[in-house]
Order: structure tokens, then sequence, then C-alpha cells
């Protein structure tokens, strides 16, 4: 009751008055026009003067009334409607404002002393770690949808079962609408990179500064759409867009409003990034009302765009990206405070609830998970030696804490990674003389269940997640193993084949993820994921013109004096190849923003779930099972990506397996001889 009475005496002291246009007008030229460089008309002043009239009354001069003219110019900028405001546009942006408050249920005070402040300090105390760690699969994961009109994420944490037509129509829907999503979405993103923001000409001393730096010509970084560059012959400009092919095979690059030809031959990339179709891209280059194959065609008109450079559009750091978008909570963790107040939007997480899970976090210094490699063919008598002599030591470790009086280093999850046997489950006629595949595979978990048993520790202390792989049930049926057939996201193990291990375990102790899923521990947030993508970067990466020449070497026809002096000034002398590889997948998966930047023609992914797919904002982990790459660990943006190959390769005697701290955020690569 006492909240209440605090908000009533709050709005009580603004009644409303009855302003004029002429008192607001120097604020708004203050605010809107000097600062944004906004041009405000007659109408759209008198409306501005009502709203805030009525709104901020006798504190119309108040820096909350500065900061409602801010959220004004913020929105209209960002929707890229030009600098004169007009009423129609005010009143929509005005209409987008209050939405967005509904929809993100802001739970904040407004001073540091108040009762609300108070009331949140006391749930902190309450935090128990156990009810923030959880494991979000896709079916699991709230739906995501980006309105690009008010460049917010509308998040959904129920989900109710449509009819089979229903759910067609929707994922017919979803493939239609999945680029175009991405695409708004990055273009939000780059609209708050410094890098890319228009250049103000709200004055004449900013228009001789302007003209003084460039001698006269105005350089900027400003993103041109295509349907602007037309008659613009011979200009230099800045696109981004969708990188893809047309019916003639030739590059074309696709926005919102138009698509262009490309001509790559003088293209210089950078080479720190993969690049094939499929992919969003920044290119720089002139553009031409004449030349390109595609002006043969009598109902194209767009001319053709000599690319002389070309880029992903940079990522963006977590925090920066959970500021624009309101601290939502994009894994649902906290549903049980929406479904408190009765709705079924996602929350905004409060910053000092925030605050007090990392302390929490760095507090438990003791808690660890371990990842294990993928491929664990319970079928292989060598990875059952393996996970034998890995269970033994884990097991020794547990007893050897109990007796002692040492830190506990039990962990809190053994995360498994498929696929767990060498063959695909596949569909035969079964008779009285042989066992069908579904029994051998079903077999195979009752074989780890009794190797499991073995080890009581073990099973009474940890969680075990599975995440299936290309062999296993049921996509294998009709994919055959096959990676390019399986579909993405893969649901998980059917229970029915660990029927035996689950009785094992304590309830809830075993968790059948899908693949990719989520791992949410207080305050992170950790992406999992098992696909061979550094194999399919290297097949469909685009090989320029340009790429032939860099490939010749330098030193040829030097002298051996020149030849060392060459080598001594290279500065990436010590990288290695694997590192520079390593890196251009974490910078083209990030920059990308989703797991995988591919046509659909190169991956089948379920456009229903195409949200577990996006890194928006960047987690802070990403754990990837690539058995086509070695072990590796890249930082960038601030979201830490590791590999793990597979557990054991063919001919080797080691398991491959890694150990994450999350109060420390440090990965231990372990290495298991038997």
């Amino acid at each position: 009751m006492s909240i209440g009475l605090v908000k009533k005496n709050k709005t009580a002291t603004s009644l409303p008055i009855k302003l004029l246009p002429s008192n607001l007008r120097p604020i708004v030229f203050r605010t809107l026009t000097k600062k944004h460089g906004l041009n405000v008309n007659s109408e759209a002043l008198a409306m501005l003067t009502d709203v805030i009239s009525q709104k901020f009354g006798f504190d119309w001069r108040s820096i909350q009334s500065q900061q409602f003219l801010e959220e004004i110019a913020k929105f209209w900028k960002l929707e890229d409607r030009g600098i004169f405001v007009d009423a129609e546009g005010l009143k929509s942006v005005m209409k987008e404002i209050n939405l967005k408050e509904e929809a993100l249920r802001v739970q904040k005070a407004g001073r540091t002393d108040t009762i609300v402040d108070d009331q949140i300090t006391e749930d902190e105390i309450q935090i128990q770690w156990q009810d923030y760690f959880k494991i979000v699969s896709p079916n699991e994961q709230p739906r995501c949808t980006f309105d690009k009109t008010r460049k917010q994420f509308i998040v959904t944490l129920r989900k109710e079962k449509m009819p089979l037509l229903a759910s067609l129509s929707l994922n017919q829907r979803a493939c239609v609408e999945s680029k175009n999503n991405q695409y708004h979405l990055i273009m939000d993103r780059l609209s708050r990179n410094e890098s890319f923001q228009k250049v103000s000409m709200t004055s004449i001393s900013n228009l001789h500064s302007i003209s003084n730096n460039n001698g006269g010509m105005f350089f900027n970084n400003e993103i041109t759409l295509i349907k602007n560059v037309l008659g613009r012959d011979g200009q230099r400009f800045l696109l981004f867009g969708l990188l893809s092919k047309d019916s003639a095979g030739e590059f074309i690059l696709e926005d919102s409003t138009d698509y262009i030809e490309l001509n790559l031959a003088q293209t210089v990339k950078n080479q720190s990034s993969f690049y094939s179709p499929g992919m969003f891209v920044l290119v720089e280059g002139i553009y031409s009302a004449s030349g390109g194959n595609s002006s043969l065609n009598q109902d194209y008109i767009g001319g053709c765009f000599y690319v002389s450079n070309i880029a992903h559009p940079p990522a963006e750091r977590r925090d920066k990206s959970l500021e624009a978008y309101g601290l939502v909570d994009f894994l649902g963790v906290h549903r049980h405070i929406a479904s408190a107040n009765g709705g079924d939007r996602a929350i905004k997480i409060p910053k000092p609830y925030k605050k007090k899970l990392s302390q929490l976090e760095k507090s438990l210094t003791n808690h660890k998970i371990v990842f294990m490699g993928s491929d664990l063919y319970f079928d292989s008598p060598k990875v059952i030696n393996g996970l034998t002599k890995f269970l033994q030591r884990l097991e020794n470790s547990i007893i050897e804490e109990q007796d002692g009086d040492g830190e506990r280093k039990t962990p809190l999850a053994l995360v498994l990674t498929g696929s767990f046997s060498s063959k695909p489950l596949t569909s035969t006629t079964s008779s009285a003389t042989s066992i069908s595949n579904s029994e051998h595979y079903k077999g195979l978990f009752d074989s780890f269940t009794n190797l499991l048993a073995n080890y009581p520790n073990v099973v009474h202390t940890c969680k075990i997640v599975l995440i299936p792989g290309d062999n296993d049930p049921w996509q294998s049926t009709f994919s055959l193993g096959s990676s390019c057939l399986n579909v993405i996201p893969r649901a998980s193990i059917a229970r029915v084949f660990v029927n035996r291990l689950e009785k094992l375990l304590p309830r809830g102790n075993l968790i059948l993820a899908w693949n990719p899923c989520r791992i949410n521990y207080l305050s992170q947030e950790i992406v999992v994921f098992k696909d061979q993508l550094m194999s399919k970067f290297k097949r469909n990466d685009i090989v320029f013109p340009q790429d032939l020449e860099l490939e010749k070497d330098p030193l040829e026809g030097l002298n051996d004096k020149e030849r060392i002096d060459q080598l001594i000034q290279r500065k990436d002398e010590h990288v290695s190849s694997k590192i520079k590889q390593a890196r251009k997948l974490v910078k083209v998966i990030l920059d990308q923003g989703t797991l995988l930047p591919f046509e659909k023609s190169l991956k089948v992914v379920n456009s229903q779930y195409d949200y577990s797919l996006r890194l928006e904002p960047l987690p802070n982990i990403i754990i990837l099972h690539d058995t086509s790459f070695d072990n590796f660990e890249v930082t960038y943006q601030g979201c830490r990506v590791v590999n793990i190959a597979r557990a054991m390769n063919q001919g080797s005697r080691k398991l491959n397996y890694v150990e994450y701290y999350p109060s420390s955020k440090k990965f231990d690569f372990k290495d298991l001889y038997f």
C-alpha cells in the first residue's frame, strides 16, 4: 500500500496546465533543433505543447520533460524519418514510446532511497543460485521477434499449441521473414555504431568545419539505400545488404528497397573473415549507370556497383546491446516474476538485481561445468574405456573432497554431446532373429547406465546433459547421418531410449537438450552448438580475383638480406594459421549475429525456431563442437568462443574434454590418457 501512495503523491504534484507554443519553442529549439538537427513545424510544435502540458504540468521545464524530448529525438532518428518533424510522424513516434513502456514493464524507481528500491534490495538477499542454473532448449526459449518500427524485441513467454495447418502457415511466414528480420536487426545495430553515424550539418560552423577537414568534399561512413544510388553515376557510396546470386549467377546486393549487381573484380576484402552468399555485408565502391551483365535485361535499370572494399557489419558488445533493448530477459529465467504479475511478456531485469547475480556468481568459486568432446560413441570399446577412467577419476575427486577440508570442485553438470552411435539410426525391417536398430541404440544407453551406476557419488551430485548429434534419432532416420540433411535446431533424444538412465539419476538430473541449446548460469548466457562450421566456411568462401594476387609470395625475387628484413618486419609471424582460421570463424558468426550465416541451400533451418540461432545480444560464452577443427579459445567483442573437438580421434587413446569455471570465466582444456 505504501508503494501505491508514493506513486499517487508523485503524480499528484504534476497538475495539467495550458501552455502556448511560444512558451515551449525555446526548449524544443535547444533540444531537438540545435542538439539533434531536427526542424519542428508549427503543427508538431502545437502537438508537443499539448502533450507536455498534460504530461508534466507545472514541471514542463524540468529535466524529465527534456528527457522526454530526447526520447522523441532518439526514436525519430532511429526510424530515419528525416530532419523535418511533422504532426503525423510525431503522433506515431509518441504512440511507439507509450507501447515500449507498456511492453517492457519498466520496474525501477526514480530515486535511490524510495520504497521500491528497498524492496529490490530485500529480494536480492533471497537469491538461490539453483534457480538461475538452467538449460534452455529452443522449445523452452521464449519466442523473440524484432519490431523494426519500434526498434525493440517482443519476447513472449507463453507458447500456445496450434492446429497443424496453423503451424504450417506460421512456418511459411517465418521462412519469408527470417532474412528480413536479420537485416533490420543488423541495421539497428549499425545505427548505434559511431562509425556509421550521419554527419550533422545543423549549423554554419559545422558546415565550415566539415568542408575544411575534407577539402570541401563531404566524406562520411553513412550507409546509403540502394534505391537512392540510382541516377548518381560515378559517385562513391557505402551500401549494406544481403550478398547473394541472381538467376544468371552474378553477385548481387539486396536491401529493403532494391537490389544491384556487384562487380568484384577489384575488390579487396578484409582477410580476417569468410565471405559467402547468404551473409550481410558492407560494400564500398563506385556506382555506374551502365555496365554489368544485368543491364542487358530490359526489366533491370539498376546499373552496376564496382566494389573496392567489402567487410562484415561489426558486432556490438553484450552490455551495450542489452542497454539498447531494455535489459530484457531473453531466456525467460525470470518468468516467475512475470507470472506473478499475470503477464506473458518477458520482464526487464533490474540493474541492482543483475549486479547481485554477478556478485553471487564470483563468490561460488567451487562451481564448474564439464564439457566432454563430441562424438562419444557408446558402441566403441575405446570410448567406453576412456569414459571409465574419466568417471573413476571424477568419483575419486568427489570422495577426497568429502573427506578433506578443501574446497569442493564437484561439477554442476556433465555435458555429453553426440553422436552417441558410430552408425546412424535408420529404419529397417526387423525379424524374430535380428535386433532392430532402435533396440540396438537403446542398448547403448543401457550399457552407459550400467557403467555410470558404478560411481554413486557422480550419480547423486552431477546433472547429465545429453545433446544429440548427426547419428542420433529421429532425424538420422532420413538424413542417414549426413550433416547437410539434418534440420537445425535438432530435437532432443527421445526419452524411450534413456528411461533406464533417467531412473538411475535423481529426479531432474537428466536433461535432454536440443542442438543448439543455451545454459543460463546466474548472469551468464552460454550457447552450446554442434556442427561442422569450419569446413562449411572454407568450402563456400568466395575467392576474389585480388585473393589470387595476395597468394603470391612477397619474398619471391628478393635477395637474402631483403628477405630477412621483410621477415623481421612481419607482425603476424608468431600467429599460427590455425589461430588465424579460428579468429575468422569467430568474427564472421558474431558479426552476422547468427550461428548459421548461410543460404538455405547449404543448411536446412526450421524457421519457427530461427531465434534460437540468433546471437543478438551476444552471449557471454559460445561452446562449439566442431569436429572438423582443433580446440581453440578466442575472445571477440567480449564474447568468448571455445571449440571442443572430437572426444577421441581415430588411433588415439586420449580423451578430450574441457572444464569451465564460471566464477573466473576460465577454461581448462584437459587430455586424459588411458
